[in-house]
């Protein structure tokens, strides 16, 4: 005898959706074609799921699956940002208008915008997803229901919890990777069908579980001229006059209608030339709002930043496109509020759509250094150093901007080059003028062959010194050795290893292996000036007069601002009688530092 818990079941078997993988009849031959996606998770969306990024990936996954067989392809993450848009989610052709404004998309294949799910339920792929036909932007809704999840509830009462879940959970995931296809197959030209069983009908059903086979030739076709077609006129034309010959000898009743119509007009524009390739021209900034923008650049130089990103913002979000406007937005957004991962975003967007934009670059950098994510920025750096290289004519400015970044990032030999690019730039000047600092405190000769530090690892090894530097000083002693003996084993030609280990002996109290360290450290770069300083100091303080005038002599000349090292050869030409000497080093120090020696 049947339980009511059994009844149950065998409905919930009824309610399940059909299974979407391998549904192939015809797999598709040769190597697989990877199609590369960004996404946008609005605010909304977010807030309903919360590992979003992940959750994405998996549905793209699940996609892959239906769509490999048959056609060869598969999607893949190119990247997953942020979306800070305005107005609600209810209307997802505003939200298509926004993202496909945000971001053409030009160097990807597909863009998602992923929107808020909605109060009630539906199966209109209408409410549920939007796309343009031969497009490459679609928006998705999140599939969680509150109304279904209910319902289930209420439906099977003797069921099990986790099998009421299990039903609910293999339900949304079906819908979410169907109607991923659905909108990804309106970007390609595929229209409606009226059978609701196949994946194309306006209609969603759990029971739908491929694409017909007369969709999946035109998905064939399609893809077999993209990205060609999205960029070349050539191209565009060869695939609409192949995809106008499919529609017109392909007789099914399903097909028949205005939807197939507008597909045949679409050909009929691609082959006269009439159809647009890439992104919609950028609009033109009306006077009212050029002249906006003419008082936002004035604000910026009066120091007025915060008025100037106030008055920006209306522009922003009406010429999305304007190349002005979307690098005035980041530059403001990187100097008002460099923390918050909206500015990242604002920048990246905009690099998105002018990415050879080298202010862009640069600003996005800059980020990247604040945030110490220092791998980042220096991949964007030789890019920028790319970029300018490639135009003969690049400004004096834009080098020296760079060399700025470089010597941000502490990498000195590229600094150093980035600077020569702009002669008789003043930030240039002090870029070389802190390059060779550097090379003196650190001990880095310019033929980094010799100290065994590449140019691409000098920021790594600057940042690992200093960190060690500071230990020192807060007395570490233990840490200082094992991690130094780590640098030591990765770097051992460097100079500044000897300096380290010379310092680490002095303050144990050990001269004889301090003095030893601090010489190879001289021998391997002689104008390391803190060697000469610690041998000056030792010298100094076992009454080894000469040498330490020598070694303190060298560092006041090296690096004029190191006062501990003026001080303490004044008073060994005291301690010596050699008042000469003195006399002419207060003088140099008056000079220098518009005080008297004392």
């Amino acid at each position: 005898m049947k339980r009511p818990v059994d009844y149950e079941r065998e409905y919930a078997k009824t309610l399940a959706p059909k299974r979407l993988e391998n549904t192939s009849q015809a797999p598709a031959s040769g190597p697989r074609r990877t199609l590369r996606v960004r996404v946008y998770a609005d605010a909304d969306y977010r807030s309903q799921v919360l590992r979003w990024q992940p959750a994405i990936e998996a549905q793209l996954r699940r996609a892959s699956a239906v769509v490999e067989g048959p056609l060869g392809v598969v999607f893949e993450v190119d990247s997953a940002r942020n979306w800070d848009r305005a107005g609600s989610s209810q209307d997802l052709d505003v939200a298509l208008n926004q993202l496909e404004a945000l971001d053409p998309g030009e160097d990807v294949d597909l863009v998602i915008g992923l929107v808020s799910a909605l109060p009630i339920f539906t199966t209109s792929h209408h409410q549920l997803g939007m796309a343009r036909l031969f497009g490459r932007h679609c928006v998705l809704r999140g599939m969680d229901n509150p109304e279904e999840s209910k319902a289930l509830l209420s439906m099977f009462k003797h069921l099990p919890d986790a099998e009421r879940e299990a039903l609910y959970r293999e339900r949304k995931l079906h819908k979410e990777t169907s109607v991923l296809l659905h909108e990804w197959a309106h970007t390609l030209g595929v229209f409606h069908v009226q059978d609701s069983q196949w994946m194309m009908s306006p209609g969603y059903e759990p029971s739908q579980a491929a694409f017909a086979p007369q969709t999946q030739q035109h998905l064939v076709l399609s893809l077999r001229h993209l990205p060609q077609g999205r960029r070349d006129r050539e191209a565009q034309q060869t695939w609409a006059r192949e995809l106008k010959a499919l529609l017109t000898n392909t007789v099914w009743p399903d097909w028949e209608g205005p939807e197939k119509e507008s597909a045949l007009a679409w050909t009929e524009r691609a082959l006269a030339g009439r159809e647009p390739l890439g992104p919609e021209p950028a609009t033109p900034l009306l006077p009212a709002d050029r002249r906006r923008l003419d008082e936002v650049l004035a604000l910026d130089k009066q120091g007025r930043v915060e008025v100037a990103v106030q008055q920006l913002e209306p522009l922003v979000q009406r010429y999305p496109r304007d190349e002005q406007v979307q690098v005035m937005a980041c530059y403001l957004a990187v100097r008002t509020a460099p923390k918050l991962p909206a500015t990242r975003e604002r920048c990246e967007g905009a690099i998105t759509r002018f990415p050879h934009q080298v202010p862009l670059l640069m600003n996005l950098a800059a980020l990247h250094l604040q945030s110490e994510n220092h791998g980042e920025a220096q991949a964007l750096l030789l890019k920028i150093r790319q970029h300018l290289e490639s135009q003969p004519e690049s400004p004096a400015e834009q080098w020296a901007a760079l060399a700025g970044l470089f010597r941000n990032a502490a990498c000195v030999t590229w600094a150093e080059q980035a600077a020569a690019k702009a002669p008789g730039n003043a930030e240039a000047a002090q870029v070389l003028t802190w390059a060779t600092q550097t090379r003196r405190w650190k001990a880095l000769p310019v033929d980094t062959g010799r100290s065994g530090v590449s140019a691409d690892r000098e920021g790594g090894f600057i940042r690992a010194a200093k960190a060690l530097e500071t230990q020192l000083e807060q007395g570490a002693m233990g840490k200082v050795r094992t991690q130094l003996a780590a640098l030591s084993k990765e770097y051992p030609r460097a100079g500044l290893v000897q300096v380290l280990q010379c310092e680490l002996q002095l303050r144990s109290g050990q001269l004889g292996p301090a003095r030893t360290a601090c010489r190879k450290a001289l021998a391997a770069h002689e104008e390391s000036v803190h060697a000469h300083f610690l041998l000056g100091w030792m010298a100094a303080n076992t009454r080894a007069g000469q040498e330490a005038r020598t070694h303190l002599e060298r560092v006041v000349t090296l690096e004029p601002a190191h006062t501990d090292a003026w001080k303490m050869l004044a008073e060994q030409y005291r301690t010596a009688g050699k008042s000469n000497e003195l006399k002419d080093l207060q003088e140099r120090y008056r000079t220098q530092f518009a005080r008297e020696l004392r």
